[in-house]
């Protein structure tokens, strides 16, 4: 038996090591294969000028046989050798291929003439290095074959001395454009931003640029009060009737608690949650043409708009822009709401796509691929493994990606990769996975217990503070605790926590929106002052510093935003002060003029929740303050120049629960007045042209006459296309605050309205071109110019607006022939032959002696 159980086990071992044999079979060959290799080498630019850079790039004809995405061998011992022009050699390298089997390395000649370059592979022994996770990959039969040496064939550089230029860039539009915005038009990014609502303006879920505030530094701005379109949001303006005539019989709209407008810009459209009565019935979204104010759909959901994002996926197999929209459940909305919910959707149809869930509330903002990122402090959130109070830093791709079994792109746990982006449709993906790095937080500063939250982000530091309160939220009782965190160090400690103390009962005012260029500036409203601290040492770099000539009610608010090197801050008293970030030097102070009765301030406040916005060089706010009745009374959207502090211009309207949104030049607004969305920005233009078409000669002035009208979609509104139904008038900038007025708000026509000037140009019947002249249209949109042709034939007319600060410029054309005059023809006189002048006398003598016999005659019978 004992036998007869040791056989079996032999024969046991023989099938297993004949199994292991055929296994080793499959990945290797006994002996080696040996397999011929080719190489390439290619140079460009060529030619090139002396000491430009050139892309010197090499390769096999295969990839390595084991290569898979980020796994398995890479060619190595591949060099290139240069040969200048004096005949001295250079190599470069080794060089280790990627995954295509090829690389690149740049290269710069320093004298002129040429040179060669020429790829060398020194052959390789497949390793089988770098195996993917739990495979052994389907080539792993060529582990251990030789790939033969290879060099290339010489590749010829020719070096001149005249530098080559890059393929000239198209200038940013002078014309009126819209999206999509043409990929060879590379350089208008730096005007094609745009507005994620990645921050909520009060009291909403969105609507605010950023949570560094209201800074949209990729777009111009409106220069003038000149409006594009409006559009109904609500309910709005005097209600009428027995409700009467004075500020309060007004529909509901300087609310304090309920937000009307809060606005999404992607891609030329604007997105936003209709709110016509109270939050807690929001209707829909709404997605609006930016540019013109059609709708291009409607969202039938309960759902509130959260913040769109566009997603710039770059993997080995893709890259390029996705957009979504995001939104939270109603549940979300609303001051300190918990947003447990995140769902996406297709931003160009509003389709729904995924949700995350099992979420938590967080600042969020973006990276530089548009990967949303979540900054929070989660206290009891059992997602987190480590400390119960951790900083913890969420990531909206990674989220997704490995919540779908695939790998993050540059990081990741899961088996599988995954190069593609590719949401899965009505996938519920669970929040955790989109953890980046969470790591413990202080909880104790000098020994005593501290609940660190989150204050403020910019740059690379999170801002985490703790303090008391006496009163209410806005006043310290005494102290705070303050420490900085490393966002690029994930969340490692860079300073404190540090207690410091503060002036009871002060109100102290400051976070991300007060942050920039390494300081956070605190505002204290009780002392009137600015003092600034370093992100990175929490150390005071300056202050305080008191506000100048302040209004004693700016003690009542304050707000603020952040653009480049300057806080600019306003004030519950009128008061704007740009304060430089390094020193707290105040660049300038603005104030809102007297306002005699219409306010009972003396002046028109600012109102102080986050309602400004910079853009374009220009600052946006609105005066005005919320609590309706009554209706603040003659409050005006004002634009300042932010180098200066002069007023750029302003129009009656005003909101105070959301800043305007900027983005492709517009600037969209609720207006507290009639409850509609206003459009603000450079509208098209049209021109036409009439000359005589007959008649018309060199001798005798012609009448050259036109129209200039304001071709943007507000003008063919109901009201505005009745009260102008030959075409809205195009007007001149410093006309444009009260003619805005006029026609779109119901207000008196200013008696002084200018036109905008039109240049009068000739081709004549030489071929010449010539300006005969400029005139000014009326405010009718009309003109006139009254010239003589001075040389005989055909003659092409232009007439142009160049366009203007409100108007994109336009053009119309139309002919005439001019005849010459010639002087007039004298037609010959004919002579006559007449008789000899003598006998007609004679006759008449005889005639006459004649008569005076028959007189006589007949005297001497009466006799």
């Amino acid at each position: 038996m004992q036998n007869i159980k040791g056989k079996t086990i032999a024969i046991a071992i023989i099938a297993i090591l004949a199994i292991s044999t055929s296994i080793a079979l499959v990945n290797a060959h006994t002996p080696a294969w040996s397999f011929d290799t080719y190489s390439f080498i290619v140079v460009s630019p060529n030619p090139i000028g002396v000491g430009q850079t050139v892309n010197v790039n090499f390769w096999l004809g295969s990839p390595p046989p084991t290569a898979s995405a980020q796994y398995g061998d890479r060619w190595t011992n591949l060099t290139v050798i240069v040969t200048h022009p004096d005949g001295t050699k250079e190599t470069l390298g080794p060089f280790t291929s990627d995954a295509t089997g090829g690389t690149v390395t740049r290269y710069t000649p320093t004298v002129v003439g040429n040179y060669t370059f020429q790829c060398i592979f020194g052959g390789e022994t497949l390793k089988g290095n770098n195996p993917a996770p739990g495979s052994a990959g389907t080539n792993a039969v060529f582990i251990g074959d030789y790939y033969k040496p290879s060099q290339s064939a010489v590749y010829t550089l020719n070096v001149q001395q005249e530098q080559i230029g890059y393929a000239s860039l198209n200038a940013l539009p002078t014309e009126y454009w819209t999206r999509p915005i043409y990929a060879e038009n590379t350089n208008w990014y730096s005007i094609a931003g745009s507005w994620l609502g990645l921050a909520p303006s009060t009291f909403a879920t969105t609507g605010s640029f950023g949570i560094n505030g209201n800074y949209n530094p990729y777009t111009t701005a409106p220069n003038t009060a000149h409006i594009l379109w409006s559009k109904v949001e609500a309910f709005g303006g005097t209600m009428g009737g027995q409700f009467g005539g004075d500020e309060t019989g007004n529909y509901y709209s300087t609310s304090q608690y309920e937000p009307k407008f809060a606005p999404i810009i992607l891609n030329g459209i604007l997105y936003y949650t209709n709110y016509p009565g109270s939050s807690t019935y929001p209707t829909g979204w709404t997605a609006v043409n930016l540019k013109t104010g059609q709708t291009i759909w409607t969202k039938n959901t309960t759902d509130l708009l959260r913040c769109g994002q566009i997603l710039d996926m770059v993997t080995p197999n893709q890259y390029g822009g996705l957009a979504y929209l995001w939104s939270v459940p109603i549940s979300g909305g609303g001051l300190g709401a918990m947003q447990t919910q995140y769902n996406m959707y297709d931003a160009l149809t509003g389709n729904y796509i995924l949700s995350i869930v099992n979420a938590t509330t967080m600042q969020l903002t973006t990276d530089a691929h548009g990967n949303l990122i979540g900054y929070y402090v989660n206290t009891t959130n059992p997602l987190v493994v480590g400390s119960p109070r951790s900083l913890t830093m969420w990531n909206s791709t990674r989220c997704i990606n490995i919540g779908q079994g695939g790998s993050y792109y540059g990081g990741g746990t899961a088996p599988a990769d995954n190069w593609m982006w590719r949401p899965a449709l009505n996938a519920q993906i669970d929040f955790k996975y989109g953890i980046q790095w969470s790591t413990p937080i202080n909880t104790t500063c000098d020994g005593n217990p501290i609940n660190l939250g989150i204050t403020a982000i910019s740059g690379d530091t999170v801002l985490a503070t703790y303090s008391s309160v006496a009163g209410s939220s806005y006043f310290q009782g005494g102290w705070i605790v303050e420490a900085g965190y490393s966002i690029s160090g994930n969340g490692s400690l860079l300073w404190g926590p540090v207690n410091r103390t503060e002036v009871v009962n002060s109100r102290v005012l400051f976070g991300s929106s007060t942050a920039g260029n390494g300081v956070w500036v605190e505002l204290d409203s009780s002392a009137l002052t600015a003092t600034g601290y370093s992100l990175t040492t929490g150390q005071k770099v300056w202050g305080p510093v008191a506000l100048p000539n302040v209004s004693p009610y700016a003690s009542l608010g304050e707000n603020y935003c952040p653009a480049n090197d300057t806080l600019y801050v306003w004030t519950y008293g009128g008061d704007v002060y740009a304060i430089n970030f390094a020193d707290g030097h105040i660049k300038w102070q603005y104030h809102t003029p007297p306002a005699g009765y219409e306010s009972p301030y003396g002046h028109n406040s600012l109102w102080t929740f986050s309602v400004g916005t910079i853009a374009d060089g220009k600052l946006y706010i609105p005066e005005g303050h919320m609590y309706s009745p009554p209706l603040y009374h003659n409050a005006h959207q004002l634009c300042l120049n932010i180098t200066d502090g002069s007023l750029v211009w302003q129009i009656e309207a005003f909101d105070v629960t959301s800043a305007p949104a900027i983005a492709d030049g517009v600037m969209t607004t609720l207006n507290a007045y009639d409850n509609q969305i206003y459009a603000w920005g450079m509208g098209p233009s049209k021109v036409t042209v009439n000359a005589p078409d007959a008649g018309v000669t060199t001798s005798a002035p012609i009448t050259i006459s036109g129209t200039v009208y304001d071709l943007s979609s507000g003008s063919t509104q109901e009201a505005v296309a009745a009260n102008f139904p030959h075409g809205l008038p195009a007007v001149s900038d410093e006309s444009m605050t009260g003619f805005m007025q006029a026609v779109y708000m119901q207000q008196p026509m200013p008696n002084n309205v200018t036109g905008v000037p039109i240049s009068i140009d000739v081709i004549d019947g030489n071929g010449n071109y010539r300006h005969i002249g400029t005139t000014t249209s009326d405010a009718n949109g009309k003109f006139a110019l009254s010239w003589t042709p001075d040389i005989p034939g055909d003659y092409k007319v232009i007439a142009t607006f160049a366009g203007s600060q409100s108007y994109y410029a336009s053009s119309d054309e139309v002919f005439f022939t001019a005849a010459e005059v010639s002087a007039p023809t004298v037609a010959p006189i004919q002579q006559v032959t007449l008789p000899p002048t003598e006998m007609y006398i004679a006759g008449s003598t005889i005639a006459i002696i004649i008569a005076i016999a028959i007189v006589g005659l007949l005297i001497l019978r009466k006799k």
